[in-house]
Parts: structure tokens; sequence; C-alpha cells
């Protein structure tokens, strides 16, 4: 039985709707709007190709945002929390050590500007996975889709279940849907997700990526802002601090942000099993030269730019934005937690689905929590529209992703290279649908993990390095056979199972997600290397 939790607090106001309506009506309108003159897959996945190269860069750091962000991040710096036999939780803190990887994401996004940017431009490329195709033959990019798209479910569901903890908050404060669980709110999210993306198409995503975006950031700085204003008087600090000088008082060293990895007493295990310098200087940049050097669903953004020239500025844009904006929701935990602090953790809501038979807490619903309860009224619209917005800004990424992919890799090949433009996208609005299912089942699985945040990541890497492995071996051969190839993705895929299998049964060190795509990538180079050698020569087997 689920324990015994504390009234809700939470309110939602006319006001709040208000709010939040004016942003659904806004951003459908945009889906509407986009929708004009599509008359081919060109249209619909590309934008024409004639999308401007800021807006795109704004899209990037949207969909890199997402719920994981916004509800994510805070998260980390809060800490994991856990519930006690007495119904009450207890807080391990957490710190700003994800800074460290922050750093990865700066030289990642260096290397995708200089060497792969260009090769999407070298004709006219729809997805990542046709550059396989050149390199290796359909069968190699076929199999490169096929986990691409498992990846992007993976990771987009999880983001759907962030999402649906605030929903399912505001949902039940409505008193005819006060039992309303994070399943409906799932259903609710992937509903209003799919209708504007299969209107509007990469156009859609990247427009609405652009509000979001500003959304978002505006509703972070407030809340930045804002928390600290309330530690005064009775809220101060127990020496008296108020406002920023009480939230470094009850940090509990949760401002910590460099670590070295070099400490404790085996230093190797610390470097993996943590956010730190190492780990965001080696491990992190082959993270991000997946997300946005092969993964369609960050590149199929940067397709939609002019050129190349173009493609390069929205990546650089995206790269001056990031680092500043984690470091804003890291903050945003760090001041959560001071303010909870002074209340003993008594939060006023459960943080954990009250519907679910066995509740797992999390810090995750921190965030969300302080918004439905303290937040000024209409300002608390403001966050909600915020959240969506960084769910939208994802979701409707992967959707847009996993259709593309199912057209152009494995439809599109199947019935020729010249088919009906107007039956084609109805079948990519189709696959969106499809798709969206897909992340719901995902979205669903992940009530019992207790970190959310690692959890996405984890599962992405499950199939970064068997892709990106063979991308690195396409940009170093050129021309090669499919067979090694695709056993080295294969056995990047299975190896990354079984390695994160271990890992929960305590059979091996806790390895970090950050070092996930380094271990599969060289998974998979050595398994081309050596089928490559044990085919070579064979009759019928060899270079293309």
């Amino acid at each position: 039985m689920p324990p015994e939790v504390t009234q809700s607090t939470a309110s939602f106001a006319p006001a709040d709707w208000i709010v939040v309506l004016i942003y659904m009506a806004i951003v459908t309108g945009i889906g509407l709007w986009t929708a004009r003159g599509q008359t081919s897959q060109r249209d619909y996945f590309l934008g024409g190709r004639s999308l401007p190269w800021w807006a795109v860069g704004f899209s990037i750091v949207a969909t890199e945002t997402s719920a994981l962000t916004f509800i994510g991040i805070p998260a980390v710096a809060i800490g994991s929390i856990s519930i006690l036999e007495n119904g009450s939780i207890a807080v391990s803190p957490g710190n700003m050590f994800f800074m460290m990887t922050v750093i990865g994401y700066l030289t990642g996004r260096l290397f995708v500007i200089l060497f792969i940017i260009p090769k999407y431009f070298d004709g006219d490329v729809y997805t990542t996975y046709e550059l396989l195709n050149r390199t290796f033959g359909q069968r190699a990019r076929g199999m490169g889709s096929a986990l691409a798209m498992v990846a992007t479910a993976l990771g987009a569901g999880v983001r759907v279940y962030l999402t649906a903890i605030p929903v399912m908050i505001v949902l039940r404060t409505v008193p005819a849907l006060s039992e309303i669980g994070i399943f409906q709110s799932v259903l609710i999210i992937m509903a209003a997700a799919m209708i504007y993306v299969a209107l509007g198409g990469i156009k859609a995503v990247v427009w609405t990526d652009m509000l979001q975006y500003f959304i978002f950031v505006g509703a972070g700085t407030f809340a930045l802002v804002y928390i600290p204003m309330l530690l005064t008087g009775e809220n101060a600090a127990p020496s008296g601090a108020e406002g920023w000088a009480a939230v470094r008082e009850l940090s509990d060293g949760r401002l910590r942000w460099f670590n070295s990895g070099f400490g404790g007493e085996n230093p190797l295990k610390t470097i993996l099993s943590s956010h730190n310098l190492i780990a965001g200087l080696i491990g992190a940049p082959l993270g991000i030269i997946f997300a946005f050097g092969f993964d369609q669903m960050n590149v199929q953004r940067v397709l939609a730019c002019r050129n190349s020239a173009d493609g390069r500025k929205a990546m650089g844009l995206s790269a001056i934005i990031i680092g500043p904006q984690f470091l804003l929701f890291l903050g945003i935990g760090v001041c959560l937690a001071a303010f909870y602090a002074l209340q003993d953790w008594q939060l006023p809501m459960p943080p954990w689905d009250p519907t679910d038979p066995d509740p797992v807490a999390k810090a995750d619903y921190v965030f969300p929590i302080f918004i439905l309860s303290e937040m000024p009224i209409a300002v608390k619209g403001f966050f909600v529209a915020a959240i969506l917005a960084a769910a939208m800004s994802s979701v409707s990424s992967a959707l847009g992703a996993m259709g593309s992919m199912a057209v152009m890799d494995f439809l599109r090949p199947l019935r020729g290279e010249n088919p009906d433009s107007r039956k084609e996208l109805l079948v990519s609005r189709i696959s969106v649908g499809v798709a969206g299912v897909a992340l719901i089942v995902v979205a669903m699985a992940c009530r019992q993990a207790p970190f959310v945040f690692d959890l996405a990541f984890t599962l992405v890497g499950l199939t970064t390095g068997g892709i990106m492995g063979a991308f690195f071996w396409g940009l170093w051969k050129k021309r090669w056979f499919d067979l090694p190839v695709i056993a080295g993705m294969a056995a990047a895929f299975v190896f990354m199972v079984f390695f994160n299998l271990a890992m929960q049964k305590d059979i091996i060190w806790n390895v970090i997600w950050v070092w996930h795509p380094l271990i599969g990538t060289t998974v998979c180079m050595l398994t081309i290397a050596a089928t490559s050698a044990f085919l070579k020569g064979r009759q019928g087997v060899g270079i293309r």
C-alpha cells in the first residue's frame, strides 16, 4: 500500500487555465499555418530547405532542453529521494557536477560543425542513414535506422513520462479529475503532440520550438529569481541569512560544480561512476557527436537549413546557449532544495504517482509541486505552459524523426525512388501516429525508475555506440561491404544490453551513461575490424 501523504495544497485557477489554453491555441495555429502548401516529403521533412539558421539554432537547443532538463536537471541538484517507513521522505543531496559533462557538449558540437554537417549537404539527403547507404548499402542503412528508431522511442518516451508529472498534478486539482494518474496524462500529451506534428512537419517543429525555447527559459529565469525571494522573514535560514545567502547556507554541498575525477580511494571507479572533468573531456563529446551528427531527431533540423554554412551557424548558436541554460536549471534545483530544507522536506503533495500501488519517490516531482503550490496565480499557468513547451519540442522532434526514418529508410527503398508524393506524405503522417503509440508504451514503463534523468541517457546509450561506430568506420573507409558493419552494430547493441544488466546486478562497477557511447563505439569498430579480416578474400564478399 502507498504511504500516507499530506493533503494537497496545489491549485490551478481559471487564469492559469487561460494561459495554458492560449499557449496550446498558438501552437496548434502554428501547425495549421505551416501545413499550408505541403505537397511532398521534401516540404514535410525538410521544410523545403528554406528555414533560417537562427530559428533552427533555437530549435536545436529547445529539443535538447525538453522536460528532461526543465524537470530532470533541477532533480539532479536536489538529489535522490526515498520513502521512509513512516511515510516521510529522506533526501541525499545532489550537486552541480553535471557542468563537467557540459564541457563535452561544447567540444562535441565543434567536431560536428567541422567534419559532419558539410556531408549532409552533399546531395538531397533526408535522413542521416542515407549516408550509411552510400558507404555500406541498403541493408546497413536499414540496420542503423532500426536501431535509431529504438533509441529515439526510448529517449523520447522517458521525456513524455516526465512531462506527465506536472500535467497529472494540474488535472488532479479539478475535483472531477482527482483520480487522474500518469497514464491518462501521457495520453493527453501525446494526442496534442501528434496533432501539430502530423499537420505541420519539420516547419511546425522548428517554429514552435523557437517559441517554446523563449517560454521555458523565461520561466526558468523567473524561478531562479523568485525562489530566493521567498527565503526571508520566517523562512530565513537558521543564521538569519535571507535570499541568496540563505540558499548558500542551506545548499548542503549542492553548489559544488568542479570534480576532477581523481578523488576517492579508487580513482578509476570515481572517473567511471560520476560526472567529472575526465568524463566531460573524453566520454561526453562522443555522445554529443552522435546526438547532433548522426541522430535524425537533431540532424533533421540542420537539414532544413538552406546550405552547409547556415547549418554550421545553427549548430554554433546552440553551442553558445547550452552551457548557461544547464547552469540555470541546476541553480533552480539548489534553490528548491534550500526552500524545502527549511520545511524539513514536508512536501505539500506526494512526490510520486498516487495511483501507483507500489510508488517510487522521485526528486523529479519537486519542481512541479513547487510550481503548483507556491507560484502566484497566472504564473502557474505560464510555468505549466513552459513545461508543455519543453515536452512538445522534444516529443515533436522524436515523432518527426521516426516518421521520416520509417518512410525514407524503409518505405521508399521498398517502393522505389519515384513514389506518389501525396501518398507518401499520407504514410508519413500515419507513421507519426504509430511512433506516438511507441512513446506511450515506453513512458509507462518508466514509472518504477528512481532517477529518470539518468534513465533516459542510459536507454539511448544502448544503441548509440553501434550507430556511431558504423558512421566512424564509414568516415574512415569511405566504401566498405555491409556484413561486418551490420555485425558491428548488432554486437554493440547486444553488448550494451548485457553490460547494463551486469551493472544492475552489481556484477561490475556502475559506469555512468556518459561513457556508454565510447564503450559501444569501441565494441562496434572492433567487431567490424575482426569480421572484415575474417571475410576478406572470400568469394562473393568484398569491398563494394
